[in-house]
């Protein structure tokens, strides 16, 4: 996700105000009211979390595992050698996971970088499957080691994979499984970001993607309250507590930001929140979804909101001890529930 983002967060309301005002007005007008931006269907979760069961713990203990490989050091273009490791080591666990990993592979500055896949289809010809991507990007910002930016969507990711492995969807279905090079800037909202590369090739061959989720930034929680920040006036319509999920789209991606947080409210019993406004606010299209929606794909972010909650987003302290992998695995688990939905999975 971007600088400008946390530069944004920490902005007074005596400048966003006049900043947002305007667009807090095309949000009105075009959602019937402020409170529609923010009207989710089912219900959130409330209270203490349930008991921790052992496939939890078990699943806590793996996205450690990932993300203490992928995201203690630095990993970018400019730290290209430890960018190829992160990306082995994806290769390399996905492959003992039983999939065939594809490397989309392509140049950034002159140095090879890659995007890496793995699909579970139905048994349709190509042409016949709709398509639902999972992805997070694995890169990190540059002076970060990126363990939360977005070692844990990383982490997620893998996980779902190793989870959904053998799962039998219809002869019209395909599921893409997604780890994208080169989110962050200076690629961000360029030709050389890893999603875009891929989203273009989608379209460029016809398919049809349905629903894209970008994990982004998932593993920070806090219950204290004053631990959650938005621009005004967002702070009215949203808890004041870090401790739930985000499901963020623009107003073309409304439905399917609606269909993902009703599937996770209906399987999880963790709190979540939800957004679909126009992406002239800042933030709404900061991830990987973003390129997909270029593309005319329905695309949302699933994030922790970072900046406007994380106090080591994009620094140098953003380490493997910052992440809350209990909590963490318990929104995966609920994130794995969206997507046999999506897919229908068996």
């Amino acid at each position: 996700m971007r600088p400008f983002f946390r530069r944004l967060a920490g902005m007074g309301g005596a400048i966003l105000g006049p900043v947002l005002a305007p667009v807090l007005g095309i949000v009105a007008l075009a959602g019937g009211g402020l409170g529609a931006i923010a009207a989710m269907p089912g219900v959130s979760h409330k209270g203490p979390l349930p008991v921790w069961t052992a496939e939890e713990r078990e699943l806590a203990a793996r996205l450690r595992t990932h993300v203490t490989a992928i995201a203690s050091t630095e990993h970018n273009v400019v730290r290209h050698r430890e960018l190829e490791e992160a990306a082995r080591y994806i290769d390399r666990t996905l492959s003992g996971y039983g999939f065939a990993v594809k490397s989309q592979e392509f140049e950034a500055d002159g140095k090879p970088v890659r995007n890496l896949e793995v699909s579970i289809a139905g048994k349709g010809s190509e042409a016949q499957r709709d398509i639902i991507v999972v992805g997070a990007h694995y890169d990190s910002v540059i002076g970060a080691p990126g363990a939360n930016d977005n070692g844990s969507g990383t982490a997620a990711v893998i996980e779902l994979a190793r989870s959904l492995r053998g799962a039998a969807l219809p002869d019209t279905k395909e599921l893409k499984l997604v780890l994208f090079v080169n989110e962050e800037p200076p690629y961000f909202k360029s030709e050389q970001m890893g999603s875009h590369v891929h989203a273009r090739d989608l379209a460029s061959r016809g398919r049809k993607v349905t629903a894209m989720l970008s994990l982004e930034t998932i593993g920070y929680y806090s219950d204290e309250k004053g631990s959650q920040h938005y621009p005004p006036p967002l702070d009215a319509l949203y808890p004041d507590a870090g401790n739930f999920i985000g499901f963020v789209g623009d107003m073309g991606s409304r439905s399917l930001v609606h269909q993902a947080i009703a599937a996770f409210r209906k399987h999880a019993a963790f709190p979540s929140e939800g957004i679909a406004a126009p992406s002239a606010i800042p933030g709404i299209d900061w991830s990987d979804h973003w390129a997909y929606r270029q593309y005319g794909y329905p695309a949302i972010m699933i994030t922790d909101t970072a900046p406007y909650r994380y106090p080591h987003y994009h620094t140098a302290q953003d380490t493997p001890d910052k992440i809350d992998y209990e909590r963490t695995a318990r929104v995966v688990k609920g994130i794995e529930a969206i997507v046999r939905e999506l897919a229908g999975a068996r």
